[in-house]
C-alpha cells in the first residue's frame, strides 16, 4: 500500500511528560525517518539467539504504515542506515486524525495521526486489530492543526 505519511507533529516529537525516566531505545533506520513519525521494527528473523548476541543494531526501524504494528515514536530525524531514537513511553503531542477523547485508548492511523480505538471486541480472532499505542490525556477534534496529548504505552 502506498501512503503519503505525515508526521505526528510537524515540529517533530515533543515530549511534555516522560514519567521522570525517558523510555527510549535506539535502532537503525532502514529508510528515511522523521522525528515524530510512528515506527515499526523490522529486519531478519532470528538475529538474536541470546543476551550475548544482542546488539542495538539488531533493531531496525521503518515507518509504521499499518495500524496493527507499532513499536514507538521516532524522536529524531534519521536517514537510511542512521541511528534513530524511539520513544516507547512519555506524553507526546500528536496530530488528531479523527476525534480523540481524553481517557480513551488510541492507535496511530496509517497516515501518522492518532485516533480513538472504537471497539476492540469486533475484530475477528483471526485478525489483528489496531495496536493500542497509549491513552489520550486531552480531547481533540480532527483537523490539520489539532493535537491531543497522548501518553504512550508501548
Amino acid at each position: 500500500m502506498v501512503t503519503a505519511l505525515i508526521l505526528s507533529n510537524p515540529l517533530g516529537a515533543q515530549c511534555l511528560l516522560d514519567g521522570a525516566v525517558p523510555r527510549t531505545l535506539s535502532a537503525i533506520a532502514l529508510e528515511t525517518i522523521s522525528g515524530g513519525q510512528w515506527v515499526t521494527f523490522s529486519g531478519t528473523a532470528l538475529v538474536v539467539s541470546g543476551v550475548e548476541s544482542f546488539q542495538s543494531a539488531d533493531l531496525t526501524a521503518i515507518a509504521a504504515i499499518d495500524n496493527t504494528l507499532c513499536n514507538g515514536l521516532a524522536i529524531n530525524n534519521a536517514g537510511s542506515n542512521e541511528w534513530v531514537t524511539v520513544a516507547t513511553r512519555g506524553a507526546y503531542l500528536c496530530a488528531a486524525g479523527e476525534i480523540v477523547s481524553g481517557g480513551a485508548q488510541v492507535t496511530h492511523t496509517m497516515s501518522g495521526t492518532v485516533q480513538n480505538i472504537l471497539n476492540t471486541g469486533s475484530v475477528p480472532t483471526t485478525t489483528m486489530g489496531p495496536t493500542p499505542i497509549g491513552r489520550a490525556l486531552t480531547t481533540s477534534a480532527s483537523g490539520t492543526d489539532l493535537y491531543a496529548l497522548i501518553n504512550l504505552n508501548l
